[in-house]
Protein backbone atom coordinates (compact mmCIF):
# COMPACT_ATOMS: atom_id res chain seq x y z
CA UNK A 1 0.00 0.00 0.00
CA UNK A 2 2.47 3.09 -1.42
CA UNK A 3 0.10 6.23 -0.08
CA UNK A 4 0.33 8.45 2.28
CA UNK A 5 -0.55 7.25 5.40
CA UNK A 6 0.49 8.50 8.84
CA UNK A 7 0.54 4.28 9.75
CA UNK A 8 -1.50 1.09 9.42
CA UNK A 9 -2.74 0.43 13.11
CA UNK A 10 -5.64 -2.45 12.23
CA UNK A 11 -3.96 -5.38 14.11
CA UNK A 12 -6.33 -8.54 13.71
CA UNK A 13 -4.61 -10.10 17.47
CA UNK A 14 -6.33 -6.74 19.17
CA UNK A 15 -9.96 -8.22 18.47
CA UNK A 16 -11.27 -4.91 18.09
CA UNK A 17 -14.91 -4.60 17.08
CA UNK A 18 -15.02 -0.98 16.28
CA UNK A 19 -13.70 2.54 16.10
CA UNK A 20 -15.72 5.00 18.50
CA UNK A 21 -14.82 8.75 17.44
CA UNK A 22 -14.50 10.83 20.32
CA UNK A 23 -15.80 14.38 20.16
CA UNK A 24 -13.42 17.41 20.16
CA UNK A 25 -10.27 15.10 18.97
CA UNK A 26 -8.24 15.56 16.38
CA UNK A 27 -8.69 12.88 13.57
CA UNK A 28 -6.61 10.84 11.64
CA UNK A 29 -6.31 8.60 8.54
CA UNK A 30 -5.39 5.69 10.88
CA UNK A 31 -8.67 5.72 12.49
CA UNK A 32 -10.98 6.01 9.61
CA UNK A 33 -8.42 3.13 7.66
CA UNK A 34 -8.84 1.00 10.65
CA UNK A 35 -12.68 0.92 10.67
CA UNK A 36 -12.57 -0.23 7.62
CA UNK A 37 -10.04 -2.45 7.70
CA UNK A 38 -11.73 -4.27 10.98
CA UNK A 39 -15.20 -4.23 9.11
CA UNK A 40 -13.66 -5.78 6.23
CA UNK A 41 -11.69 -8.52 8.28
CA UNK A 42 -15.16 -9.65 9.73
CA UNK A 43 -17.10 -9.75 6.54
CA UNK A 44 -14.25 -12.01 4.94
CA UNK A 45 -13.27 -14.31 8.35
CA UNK A 46 -17.56 -14.88 8.54
CA UNK A 47 -17.64 -15.82 4.53
CA UNK A 48 -14.22 -18.22 5.50
CA UNK A 49 -15.98 -19.91 8.49
CA UNK A 50 -19.07 -20.48 7.09
CA UNK A 51 -18.08 -21.73 3.22
CA UNK A 52 -14.53 -22.75 3.47
CA UNK A 53 -11.52 -21.18 2.45
CA UNK A 54 -12.29 -21.47 -1.27
CA UNK A 55 -15.60 -22.28 -3.39
CA UNK A 56 -17.42 -20.73 -6.24
CA UNK A 57 -20.71 -18.63 -5.66
CA UNK A 58 -23.70 -20.95 -4.85
CA UNK A 59 -25.74 -18.64 -7.14
CA UNK A 60 -23.47 -17.51 -10.58
CA UNK A 61 -20.17 -19.45 -9.76
CA UNK A 62 -17.31 -19.56 -11.69
CA UNK A 63 -13.52 -19.67 -12.52
CA UNK A 64 -13.85 -23.13 -13.96
CA UNK A 65 -11.38 -23.71 -16.69
CA UNK A 66 -12.91 -23.37 -20.57
CA UNK A 67 -11.29 -25.27 -23.69
CA UNK A 68 -12.03 -23.32 -26.33
CA UNK A 69 -13.72 -24.08 -30.19
CA UNK A 70 -12.19 -21.72 -32.58
CA UNK A 71 -11.88 -21.51 -36.25
CA UNK A 72 -7.82 -20.99 -35.63
CA UNK A 73 -8.32 -22.84 -32.75
CA UNK A 74 -5.45 -20.43 -30.25
CA UNK A 75 -2.97 -22.53 -29.36
CA UNK A 76 -1.93 -22.53 -25.39
CA UNK A 77 -4.59 -20.37 -24.28
CA UNK A 78 -8.43 -21.68 -22.35
CA UNK A 79 -11.65 -19.83 -21.24
CA UNK A 80 -12.01 -18.69 -17.77
CA UNK A 81 -15.97 -19.30 -16.83
CA UNK A 82 -17.86 -15.89 -15.96
CA UNK A 83 -19.14 -15.19 -12.45
CA UNK A 84 -18.10 -15.35 -8.68
CA UNK A 85 -15.44 -17.08 -6.51
CA UNK A 86 -14.47 -16.67 -2.66
CA UNK A 87 -10.76 -17.09 -1.48
CA UNK A 88 -10.27 -16.57 1.91
CA UNK A 89 -13.15 -14.68 2.24
CA UNK A 90 -12.50 -12.15 -0.39
CA UNK A 91 -14.39 -12.33 -3.59
CA UNK A 92 -13.56 -12.67 -6.96
CA UNK A 93 -15.65 -11.02 -9.96
CA UNK A 94 -14.87 -11.98 -13.46
CA UNK A 95 -18.42 -9.64 -14.76
CA UNK A 96 -19.54 -11.05 -18.42
CA UNK A 97 -22.77 -9.09 -19.29
CA UNK A 98 -24.57 -10.60 -22.63
CA UNK A 99 -25.75 -7.92 -25.18
CA UNK A 100 -28.30 -8.45 -27.92
CA UNK A 101 -26.86 -8.60 -31.28
CA UNK A 102 -28.05 -9.30 -35.15
CA UNK A 103 -26.49 -10.63 -37.76
CA UNK A 104 -25.58 -8.17 -40.73
CA UNK A 105 -24.01 -10.10 -43.08
CA UNK A 106 -20.92 -12.66 -44.09
CA UNK A 107 -19.40 -13.08 -39.87
CA UNK A 108 -20.73 -9.55 -39.40
CA UNK A 109 -22.50 -8.82 -36.67
CA UNK A 110 -24.17 -5.41 -34.91
CA UNK A 111 -24.17 -5.34 -31.35
CA UNK A 112 -26.64 -3.08 -29.28
CA UNK A 113 -24.23 -1.70 -26.99
CA UNK A 114 -20.45 -0.72 -27.58
CA UNK A 115 -19.36 -0.72 -24.26
CA UNK A 116 -20.46 -3.78 -21.68
CA UNK A 117 -18.57 -4.50 -18.55
CA UNK A 118 -16.88 -0.75 -18.42
CA UNK A 119 -14.86 -2.72 -21.39
CA UNK A 120 -15.37 -1.80 -25.28
CA UNK A 121 -15.70 -3.94 -27.98
CA UNK A 122 -11.80 -4.62 -29.74
CA UNK A 123 -9.96 -6.49 -31.88
CA UNK A 124 -8.99 -9.95 -30.63
CA UNK A 125 -11.25 -10.33 -28.13
CA UNK A 126 -13.39 -13.50 -28.16
CA UNK A 127 -17.32 -13.73 -28.27
CA UNK A 128 -19.54 -16.51 -27.84
CA UNK A 129 -22.93 -16.47 -29.74
CA UNK A 130 -25.85 -18.33 -29.03
CA UNK A 131 -29.79 -18.38 -29.32
CA UNK A 132 -32.12 -17.42 -26.65
CA UNK A 133 -35.35 -18.73 -27.03
CA UNK A 134 -37.15 -16.61 -24.15
CA UNK A 135 -35.02 -13.57 -25.51
CA UNK A 136 -33.76 -13.16 -21.52
CA UNK A 137 -30.35 -13.40 -22.52
CA UNK A 138 -29.11 -15.81 -19.89
CA UNK A 139 -26.78 -17.88 -21.34
CA UNK A 140 -27.36 -22.03 -21.48
CA UNK A 141 -25.95 -23.33 -18.33
CA UNK A 142 -23.81 -25.35 -17.78
CA UNK A 143 -21.34 -23.75 -20.39
CA UNK A 144 -20.57 -26.28 -23.29
CA UNK A 145 -17.29 -27.88 -23.22
CA UNK A 146 -15.12 -27.12 -25.71
CA UNK A 147 -16.74 -23.87 -26.25
CA UNK A 148 -17.22 -22.40 -29.51
CA UNK A 149 -16.09 -18.66 -29.40
CA UNK A 150 -15.28 -16.48 -32.74
CA UNK A 151 -12.69 -13.71 -32.32
CA UNK A 152 -12.87 -10.47 -33.36
CA UNK A 153 -11.18 -9.42 -36.37
CA UNK A 154 -12.65 -5.62 -37.27
CA UNK A 155 -14.75 -3.62 -35.24
CA UNK A 156 -16.45 -0.13 -36.35
CA UNK A 157 -17.66 1.84 -33.91
CA UNK A 158 -19.39 4.39 -36.38
CA UNK A 159 -21.58 1.51 -37.56
CA UNK A 160 -21.14 -0.39 -34.21
CA UNK A 161 -20.54 -3.57 -36.45
CA UNK A 162 -17.92 -6.28 -35.43
CA UNK A 163 -16.26 -8.43 -38.11
CA UNK A 164 -15.57 -12.28 -36.39
CA UNK A 165 -13.42 -14.94 -37.89
CA UNK A 166 -16.15 -17.16 -38.31
CA UNK A 167 -19.82 -17.47 -37.43
CA UNK A 168 -20.95 -20.49 -35.36
CA UNK A 169 -22.89 -23.27 -37.09
CA UNK A 170 -26.68 -22.92 -37.08
CA UNK A 171 -26.95 -19.08 -36.43
CA UNK A 172 -27.27 -17.85 -39.84
CA UNK A 173 -31.19 -17.16 -40.78
CA UNK A 174 -31.98 -17.70 -37.47
CA UNK A 175 -35.43 -16.40 -36.34
CA UNK A 176 -34.36 -16.40 -32.30
CA UNK A 177 -33.22 -13.28 -30.65
CA UNK A 178 -29.21 -14.30 -30.81
CA UNK A 179 -26.93 -12.65 -27.70
CA UNK A 180 -23.14 -12.73 -28.05
CA UNK A 181 -20.76 -12.46 -24.55
CA UNK A 182 -17.12 -11.76 -24.32
CA UNK A 183 -15.08 -14.80 -23.39
CA UNK A 184 -12.11 -13.47 -21.01
CA UNK A 185 -8.99 -16.33 -21.79
CA UNK A 186 -5.60 -16.97 -20.07
CA UNK A 187 -3.90 -14.65 -22.12
CA UNK A 188 -6.48 -11.90 -22.26
CA UNK A 189 -7.48 -11.63 -18.47
CA UNK A 190 -7.72 -8.07 -17.09
CA UNK A 191 -4.96 -8.66 -14.07
CA UNK A 192 -2.52 -10.26 -15.82
CA UNK A 193 -1.24 -8.10 -18.91
CA UNK A 194 0.75 -10.07 -21.78
CA UNK A 195 4.70 -9.32 -22.21
CA UNK A 196 5.32 -6.31 -23.90
CA UNK A 197 7.67 -7.38 -27.25
CA UNK A 198 10.86 -8.48 -26.39
CA UNK A 199 9.75 -10.26 -23.25
CA UNK A 200 8.26 -13.04 -21.70
CA UNK A 201 5.75 -14.28 -19.28
CA UNK A 202 7.05 -17.38 -17.47
CA UNK A 203 6.25 -19.68 -16.26
CA UNK A 204 3.45 -20.09 -18.68
CA UNK A 205 1.62 -23.55 -20.55
CA UNK A 206 3.86 -25.57 -22.15
CA UNK A 207 2.65 -28.34 -24.89
CA UNK A 208 2.42 -31.49 -24.21
CA UNK A 209 3.17 -31.13 -20.15
CA UNK A 210 0.65 -30.95 -17.51
CA UNK A 211 0.61 -27.38 -15.57
CA UNK A 212 -1.45 -26.56 -12.42
CA UNK A 213 -3.90 -23.80 -12.88
CA UNK A 214 -4.60 -21.51 -9.84
CA UNK A 215 -5.71 -18.93 -8.81
CA UNK A 216 -3.98 -15.99 -6.86
CA UNK A 217 -5.72 -13.37 -5.01
CA UNK A 218 -3.86 -9.54 -3.67
CA UNK A 219 -4.88 -5.91 -3.13
CA UNK A 220 -3.31 -3.40 -5.17
CA UNK A 221 -3.25 0.05 -3.80
CA UNK A 222 -4.73 2.55 -6.59
CA UNK A 223 -4.12 6.41 -6.69
CA UNK A 224 -5.49 8.67 -9.22
CA UNK A 225 -1.98 8.18 -11.31
CA UNK A 226 -3.93 4.61 -11.81
CA UNK A 227 -7.32 5.79 -12.14
CA UNK A 228 -8.09 9.35 -12.82
CA UNK A 229 -11.76 9.23 -11.88
CA UNK A 230 -10.92 8.74 -8.54
CA UNK A 231 -10.07 12.49 -8.22
CA UNK A 232 -12.83 14.97 -7.89
CA UNK A 233 -12.67 17.52 -10.65
CA UNK A 234 -14.07 20.11 -8.76
CA UNK A 235 -11.05 20.73 -6.86
CA UNK A 236 -8.52 21.59 -9.37
CA UNK A 237 -5.80 18.79 -8.92
CA UNK A 238 -5.80 17.77 -6.03
CA UNK A 239 -6.24 14.13 -4.82
CA UNK A 240 -8.06 13.12 -1.87
CA UNK A 241 -8.25 9.29 -1.40
CA UNK A 242 -7.14 6.36 -2.46
CA UNK A 243 -8.05 2.78 -3.27
CA UNK A 244 -7.50 -0.70 -2.37
CA UNK A 245 -8.80 -3.22 -5.55
CA UNK A 246 -8.61 -6.83 -5.47
CA UNK A 247 -6.76 -8.16 -8.28
CA UNK A 248 -7.08 -11.76 -8.88
CA UNK A 249 -4.92 -13.60 -11.74
CA UNK A 250 -5.31 -17.05 -12.87
CA UNK A 251 -1.61 -18.48 -13.25
CA UNK A 252 0.12 -22.21 -14.45
CA UNK A 253 2.28 -23.84 -12.19
CA UNK A 254 4.12 -26.16 -14.70
CA UNK A 255 4.85 -30.07 -13.81
CA UNK A 256 2.08 -29.80 -10.80
CA UNK A 257 -1.30 -31.85 -9.72
CA UNK A 258 -3.86 -30.58 -7.78
CA UNK A 259 -2.47 -29.31 -4.69
CA UNK A 260 -4.45 -28.76 -0.97
CA UNK A 261 -4.96 -24.57 -0.64
CA UNK A 262 -2.39 -25.04 2.35
CA UNK A 263 0.08 -26.60 -0.11
CA UNK A 264 0.06 -24.32 -2.95
CA UNK A 265 0.25 -21.76 -0.26
CA UNK A 266 2.98 -23.12 1.20
CA UNK A 267 4.82 -22.96 -1.92
CA UNK A 268 4.31 -19.70 -2.85
CA UNK A 269 4.15 -18.13 0.28
CA UNK A 270 6.73 -20.04 2.58
CA UNK A 271 7.08 -19.92 6.27
CA UNK A 272 10.07 -19.00 6.22
CA UNK A 273 9.81 -15.70 4.52
CA UNK A 274 12.52 -12.99 5.62
CA UNK A 275 12.00 -11.06 9.05
CA UNK A 276 13.05 -7.51 10.11
CA UNK A 277 13.31 -5.83 13.22
CA UNK A 278 13.58 -2.47 13.38
CA UNK A 279 14.52 0.30 16.07
CA UNK A 280 16.24 3.45 16.61
CA UNK A 281 20.22 3.81 17.02
CA UNK A 282 20.80 3.62 21.45
CA UNK A 283 22.66 5.88 23.24
CA UNK A 284 26.13 5.37 23.69
CA UNK A 285 27.11 4.62 27.24
CA UNK A 286 28.96 7.43 28.34
CA UNK A 287 30.64 7.54 32.21
CA UNK A 288 29.30 11.64 31.99
CA UNK A 289 25.83 11.44 33.50
CA UNK A 290 25.39 14.79 31.91
CA UNK A 291 26.28 13.81 28.15
CA UNK A 292 23.81 12.28 25.93
CA UNK A 293 24.66 10.83 22.67
CA UNK A 294 23.74 12.71 19.53
CA UNK A 295 23.15 9.46 17.76
CA UNK A 296 20.50 8.42 20.37
CA UNK A 297 16.91 8.60 19.26
CA UNK A 298 15.38 9.17 15.78
CA UNK A 299 16.35 12.44 14.52
CA UNK A 300 14.22 13.17 11.84
CA UNK A 301 12.60 17.15 11.91
CA UNK A 302 9.20 15.32 10.94
CA UNK A 303 7.04 12.05 11.58
CA UNK A 304 7.59 9.64 8.58
CA UNK A 305 6.29 6.08 7.54
CA UNK A 306 9.41 4.75 6.95
CA UNK A 307 8.65 1.51 4.10
CA UNK A 308 11.75 -1.09 3.31
CA UNK A 309 10.56 -2.78 0.28
CA UNK A 310 12.31 -6.42 -0.83
CA UNK A 311 13.56 -5.21 -4.62
CA UNK A 312 14.85 -8.47 -5.95
CA UNK A 313 14.17 -11.77 -3.96
CA UNK A 314 15.38 -15.02 -4.48
CA UNK A 315 12.22 -16.69 -5.06
CA UNK A 316 11.15 -17.20 -8.60
CA UNK A 317 7.33 -17.47 -9.61
CA UNK A 318 6.92 -21.05 -9.58
CA UNK A 319 8.36 -20.81 -5.03
CA UNK A 320 11.89 -22.28 -6.15
CA UNK A 321 14.84 -20.34 -4.93
CA UNK A 322 16.90 -19.30 -7.31
CA UNK A 323 20.70 -19.80 -7.36
CA UNK A 324 23.07 -17.40 -7.05
CA UNK A 325 20.08 -14.95 -6.41
CA UNK A 326 21.50 -11.43 -4.60
CA UNK A 327 18.39 -10.06 -2.74
CA UNK A 328 18.42 -6.45 -2.42
CA UNK A 329 15.80 -3.93 -1.02
CA UNK A 330 14.61 -0.26 -0.97
CA UNK A 331 13.51 1.81 1.15
CA UNK A 332 10.92 5.49 1.71
CA UNK A 333 10.69 7.55 4.23
CA UNK A 334 7.41 8.52 2.89
CA UNK A 335 5.48 4.37 2.36
CA UNK A 336 6.95 4.87 -1.43
CA UNK A 337 4.17 7.49 -1.89
CA UNK A 338 6.41 10.10 -4.08
CA UNK A 339 4.91 9.91 -7.41
CA UNK A 340 5.38 11.16 -10.73
CA UNK A 341 3.04 10.78 -13.94
CA UNK A 342 4.90 9.60 -17.02
CA UNK A 343 3.04 11.35 -19.90
CA UNK A 344 5.39 10.39 -22.96
CA UNK A 345 6.94 7.25 -24.15
CA UNK A 346 10.74 6.98 -22.57
CA UNK A 347 13.89 7.66 -24.51
CA UNK A 348 16.59 5.52 -24.10
CA UNK A 349 20.18 6.14 -25.01
CA UNK A 350 23.53 4.12 -24.68
CA UNK A 351 23.75 4.97 -20.78
CA UNK A 352 20.66 7.12 -19.70
CA UNK A 353 16.97 7.70 -20.50
CA UNK A 354 14.97 10.78 -20.88
CA UNK A 355 11.34 10.82 -19.26
CA UNK A 356 9.05 13.43 -19.72
CA UNK A 357 6.39 14.27 -16.71
CA UNK A 358 3.24 15.41 -16.18
CA UNK A 359 3.96 17.22 -13.12
CA UNK A 360 7.03 17.76 -10.64
CA UNK A 361 6.24 18.51 -6.80
CA UNK A 362 8.51 21.30 -5.90
CA UNK A 363 8.06 20.97 -1.87
CA UNK A 364 10.79 19.22 0.14
CA UNK A 365 9.39 16.03 1.15
CA UNK A 366 7.81 15.05 -2.14
CA UNK A 367 9.98 16.62 -4.44
CA UNK A 368 12.37 15.00 -7.09
CA UNK A 369 15.87 16.04 -6.92
CA UNK A 370 19.39 15.03 -8.67
CA UNK A 371 20.91 12.10 -7.15
CA UNK A 372 17.53 10.68 -6.15
CA UNK A 373 16.65 6.95 -7.48
CA UNK A 374 13.81 6.37 -9.12
CA UNK A 375 12.22 3.13 -10.44
CA UNK A 376 9.73 3.71 -14.08
CA UNK A 377 6.51 1.42 -13.68
CA UNK A 378 3.18 0.92 -15.25
CA UNK A 379 0.50 -1.70 -14.66
CA UNK A 380 2.59 -4.22 -16.39
CA UNK A 381 5.42 -4.03 -14.29
CA UNK A 382 3.37 -4.21 -11.42
CA UNK A 383 0.98 -6.86 -11.92
CA UNK A 384 3.34 -9.16 -13.12
CA UNK A 385 5.47 -8.64 -9.96
CA UNK A 386 8.64 -7.33 -12.19
CA UNK A 387 11.12 -4.97 -10.55
CA UNK A 388 12.38 -1.91 -12.45
CA UNK A 389 15.65 -0.79 -12.60
CA UNK A 390 16.84 1.58 -10.24
CA UNK A 391 18.19 4.56 -11.48
CA UNK A 392 19.70 7.62 -10.37
CA UNK A 393 18.19 11.02 -11.45
CA UNK A 394 20.91 12.91 -13.41
CA UNK A 395 19.51 16.09 -14.51
CA UNK A 396 16.34 17.92 -14.26
CA UNK A 397 14.61 20.47 -16.61
CA UNK A 398 11.64 22.17 -14.65
CA UNK A 399 10.36 23.88 -17.73
CA UNK A 400 9.59 21.11 -20.14
CA UNK A 401 9.43 18.88 -17.02
CA UNK A 402 11.92 16.22 -18.47
CA UNK A 403 14.11 14.40 -16.33
CA UNK A 404 17.38 12.14 -17.30
CA UNK A 405 18.17 9.36 -15.58
CA UNK A 406 21.62 7.45 -15.80
CA UNK A 407 21.34 4.28 -16.94
CA UNK A 408 18.58 1.80 -19.22
CA UNK A 409 15.12 1.62 -17.62
CA UNK A 410 13.50 -2.36 -17.80
CA UNK A 411 12.50 -3.13 -21.48
CA UNK A 412 9.06 -2.40 -23.10
CA UNK A 413 7.93 -0.69 -19.35
CA UNK A 414 6.63 2.55 -19.72
CA UNK A 415 6.00 2.85 -23.52
CA UNK A 416 2.40 2.49 -23.08
CA UNK A 417 0.24 5.35 -21.52
CA UNK A 418 -3.00 2.73 -21.59
CA UNK A 419 -0.88 0.94 -18.60
CA UNK A 420 -0.65 4.48 -16.80
CA UNK A 421 3.46 4.74 -16.07
CA UNK A 422 4.86 6.89 -13.73
CA UNK A 423 8.14 7.29 -11.48
CA UNK A 424 8.72 6.59 -8.00
CA UNK A 425 11.41 8.05 -5.82
CA UNK A 426 12.87 5.67 -3.44
CA UNK A 427 15.13 7.82 -0.74
CA UNK A 428 18.47 5.42 -0.17
CA UNK A 429 21.15 6.82 -1.68
CA UNK A 430 25.01 5.47 -2.72
CA UNK A 431 27.80 6.25 -0.94
CA UNK A 432 31.68 5.12 -0.14
CA UNK A 433 31.01 1.82 1.94
CA UNK A 434 34.38 2.41 4.09
CA UNK A 435 32.92 6.04 5.17
CA UNK A 436 29.92 4.05 6.49
CA UNK A 437 28.36 4.57 2.67
CA UNK A 438 25.07 2.26 1.32
CA UNK A 439 27.19 -0.03 -1.24
CA UNK A 440 24.73 0.14 -3.83
CA UNK A 441 23.91 -3.03 -6.32
CA UNK A 442 24.05 -3.22 -9.85
CA UNK A 443 20.55 -2.97 -9.93
CA UNK A 444 20.40 0.03 -7.96
CA UNK A 445 19.01 -1.22 -4.45
CA UNK A 446 20.89 -2.10 -1.45
CA UNK A 447 22.26 -5.34 -0.24
CA UNK A 448 20.54 -7.81 1.97
CA UNK A 449 22.87 -8.02 4.90
CA UNK A 450 21.27 -10.18 7.59
CA UNK A 451 22.49 -10.70 11.02
CA UNK A 452 23.53 -6.54 11.45
CA UNK A 453 21.97 -3.48 12.11
CA UNK A 454 21.74 -1.20 9.24
CA UNK A 455 21.15 2.03 8.54
CA UNK A 456 18.59 4.24 6.90
CA UNK A 457 18.29 7.62 8.15
CA UNK A 458 18.10 9.93 11.14
CA UNK A 459 19.12 7.17 13.65
CA UNK A 460 16.28 4.67 12.29
CA UNK A 461 17.76 0.77 11.76
CA UNK A 462 16.82 -2.46 10.29
CA UNK A 463 17.95 -5.69 11.13
CA UNK A 464 17.35 -8.53 8.12
CA UNK A 465 16.83 -11.75 10.69
CA UNK A 466 18.48 -15.17 9.99
CA UNK A 467 17.19 -18.34 11.31
CA UNK A 468 20.04 -20.28 11.76
CA UNK A 469 19.08 -22.87 14.34
CA UNK A 470 16.21 -24.58 12.04
CA UNK A 471 16.33 -26.80 8.95
CA UNK A 472 16.03 -25.03 5.39
CA UNK A 473 15.48 -22.07 7.12
CA UNK A 474 17.53 -19.86 4.63
CA UNK A 475 15.26 -16.40 4.28
CA UNK A 476 12.73 -16.65 1.46
CA UNK A 477 12.69 -13.04 -0.17
CA UNK A 478 10.09 -12.18 -2.39
CA UNK A 479 10.05 -8.98 -4.73
CA UNK A 480 7.60 -5.92 -3.45
CA UNK A 481 7.40 -7.90 0.25
CA UNK A 482 7.49 -4.75 2.52
CA UNK A 483 7.40 -3.49 6.51
CA UNK A 484 6.19 -0.15 7.51
CA UNK A 485 8.09 1.77 10.11
CA UNK A 486 6.32 4.55 11.57
CA UNK A 487 8.52 7.21 13.34
CA UNK A 488 8.07 9.53 15.74
CA UNK A 489 8.90 12.95 16.54
CA UNK A 490 7.35 13.01 19.88
CA UNK A 491 8.75 9.76 21.42
CA UNK A 492 12.00 10.09 19.70
CA UNK A 493 11.94 6.23 18.41
CA UNK A 494 9.64 4.33 15.92
CA UNK A 495 6.45 2.24 16.49
CA UNK A 496 7.30 -1.29 16.49
CA UNK A 497 6.43 -4.27 18.38
CA UNK A 498 8.75 -5.99 21.15
CA UNK A 499 10.13 -9.42 22.34
CA UNK A 500 10.30 -10.08 25.72
CA UNK A 501 12.86 -12.30 27.93
CA UNK A 502 14.89 -13.24 30.65
CA UNK A 503 18.75 -13.14 30.25
CA UNK A 504 21.08 -15.21 32.36
CA UNK A 505 21.21 -13.05 35.44
CA UNK A 506 16.97 -13.12 35.57
CA UNK A 507 16.53 -9.87 34.18
CA UNK A 508 13.11 -9.16 32.00
CA UNK A 509 14.61 -7.75 28.77
CA UNK A 510 12.91 -6.78 25.57
CA UNK A 511 13.85 -5.29 22.25
CA UNK A 512 12.26 -5.32 18.58
CA UNK A 513 10.83 -7.89 17.56
CA UNK A 514 11.32 -10.14 14.44
CA UNK A 515 7.94 -9.61 11.79
CA UNK A 516 6.91 -10.86 8.69
CA UNK A 517 6.36 -8.50 6.06
CA UNK A 518 3.00 -6.38 6.33
CA UNK A 519 2.25 -7.30 2.57
CA UNK A 520 1.81 -8.07 0.17
CA UNK A 521 -0.70 -10.77 1.11
CA UNK A 522 -1.33 -13.40 -1.49
CA UNK A 523 -3.98 -15.62 -1.38
CA UNK A 524 -3.96 -19.17 -3.50
CA UNK A 525 -6.34 -21.93 -4.66
CA UNK A 526 -6.00 -24.18 -7.51
CA UNK A 527 -8.27 -24.69 -10.36
CA UNK A 528 -7.62 -27.31 -12.18
CA UNK A 529 -4.52 -29.13 -14.31
CA UNK A 530 -4.12 -28.80 -17.97
CA UNK A 531 -2.67 -31.04 -20.88
CA UNK A 532 -1.69 -28.78 -24.18
CA UNK A 533 -2.12 -31.19 -27.11
CA UNK A 534 1.85 -32.23 -27.32
CA UNK A 535 2.24 -30.82 -31.24
CA UNK A 536 -0.72 -28.23 -31.52
CA UNK A 537 -1.02 -26.79 -28.27
CA UNK A 538 -4.96 -26.72 -28.51
CA UNK A 539 -6.35 -27.89 -25.24
CA UNK A 540 -9.49 -30.27 -25.25
CA UNK A 541 -12.14 -31.18 -23.03
CA UNK A 542 -9.95 -34.35 -22.00
CA UNK A 543 -7.30 -32.43 -21.03
CA UNK A 544 -8.79 -30.67 -18.15
CA UNK A 545 -8.73 -32.18 -14.78
CA UNK A 546 -10.46 -29.84 -12.27
CA UNK A 547 -9.14 -29.78 -8.99
CA UNK A 548 -12.28 -28.09 -7.08
CA UNK A 549 -13.04 -31.63 -5.27
CA UNK A 550 -9.98 -31.44 -3.99
CA UNK A 551 -10.55 -27.86 -2.71
CA UNK A 552 -13.76 -28.74 -1.57
CA UNK A 553 -13.21 -31.91 0.47
CA UNK A 554 -12.08 -31.97 3.82
CA UNK A 555 -8.54 -32.37 4.82
CA UNK A 556 -8.02 -35.74 5.94
CA UNK A 557 -11.07 -37.27 4.01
Amino acid sequence: MKADLTRNSFDPLKHFARVLMQQGRVQLDADWNEQAAILLHLLRRLAADQFGPAFPARFGGGFRILPLTTTTQPPLDFGIEPGRFYVDGILCELEVTPVRVSISGNQIITVAKWTVDDSSFAVGQYLWLWPSADDTGIPPSPFPSPLPVSQITRATYASKTLTLDALPAGLTGLTLPIYAQRIITYRTQPDLPQPAQGQSLAPTLVAGTSSLIYLDVWERLITYLEDDSIREVALNGPDTAARARVVWQVKALPHQPCLRQQQLSGRLQPWNRGLLRARVQPAQVSTDPCTISPNSGYRGAENQLYRVEIHTGNLDPSGNSVAGARPSFKWSRDDGSATYPIVAPPVSGTASTTVTLGSLVRDDRFGLAVGDYVELQDDYSVLNNIPGNLLQVQSIDRTSLTVVLGGITTAGVGKDQKLHPLLRRWDHKSGDPAQGGAQVLPDGALPITGGTWLDLEDGVQIWFELLPNLPNATPAYRSADYWLIPARVAIGDVIWPSDTWTDSQGNTVTGPAAKPPDGVTHHYVGLATVTPEPTTGIIGHNDVTDCLAEILSPPHG
